[in-house]
């Protein structure tokens, strides 16, 4: 919550990629498991992501290792996301077969100097924008892209991830229905605007059209319990949190065997 004065917390930047492709089924994406040791949504399915850090931030390390013209004004939250990629999924998305097998231990910018190639940020594209509620401790103002898959075997890291998997959209959504799958709202919601499209080429081509607005979910309480609650301008189909999405984000519900 809010601290005792009332001060809002800062939202830390923040990035997450919807890595796709297709597969036997239609358009799939790839998902990672939170280990159930995690303070914040333990054992929920997520994509890969996290905290944009200071390395992200300094342009002059990226010089000649990503792909695209001109500068981003997110640039900074394109390459966390395929940072936090390769760090939880083990894909280097970059713009052309590796050269070198890769060393753990370097830094990314290195790692991706070593490869031979350029770290793809040309190509991703804007999916959704995430803020967590005001009155949160700890907030993340989330950028999430959409990218198309390079072809590289992805390996979880068996620490923050331990477990990934390609699926598909409704299939993750069906599964949520009937309690197998654990999921935060966000990640929901962004599961169902995925679906929208069949194809990896299609769902691109509808993300480019697409304008991405803001959401900052509304917090509020009552005797009868929390309630998270988006505007419907954000275009999603749904504007309310459901309980077990609530306490998937406190860490109450673990998946079903």
């Amino acid at each position: 919550m809010a601290d005792r004065y009332g001060k809002v917390a800062r939202a830390l930047p923040a990035s997450s990629i919807l890595l796709i492709r297709d597969g036997m089924g239609g358009v799939e994406v790839l998902m990672i498991e939170r280990a159930k040791t995690m303070k914040f949504a333990p054992g929920a399915f997520v994509f890969p992501g996290g905290k944009v850090d200071a390395t992200d931030q300094q342009n002059w390390r990226w010089q000649g290792i990503t792909t695209g013209r001109g500068v981003y004004r997110d640039f900074s939250f394109r390459v966390a996301a395929l940072r936090e990629l390769y760090e939880e999924a083990g894909v280097l998305q970059i713009d052309r077969p590796r050269r070198h097998t890769l060393f753990s231990g370097l830094p990314f910018a290195d790692l991706v100097r070593y490869s031979g190639g350029k770290l793809d940020i040309a190509n991703m594209v804007p999916f959704a924008h995430w803020v967590t509620p005001e009155p949160m401790p700890r907030r993340f103002d989330t950028h999430f892209y959409l990218a198309e898959h390079n072809g590289q075997v992805a390996q979880h890291d068996g620490n923050e991830a331990v477990s990934l998997k390609w699926v598909n959209p409704r299939k993750v959504l069906s599964d949520w229905e009937e309690n197998k799958v654990p999921l935060m709202f966000p990640t929901r919601l962004n599961l169902m605007k995925l679906a929208r499209s069949s194809t990896a080429a299609g769902a691109i081509q509808q993300a480019r059209r697409s304008p991405v607005v803001r959401t900052l979910p509304v917090v509020n309480m009552s005797a009868a319990g929390v309630k998270l609650e988006i505007d419907k301008a954000t275009g999603y189909e749904v504007t309310s949190a459901t309980e077990k999405e609530l306490a998937v984000e406190a860490g109450r519900v673990q998946k079903k065997p």
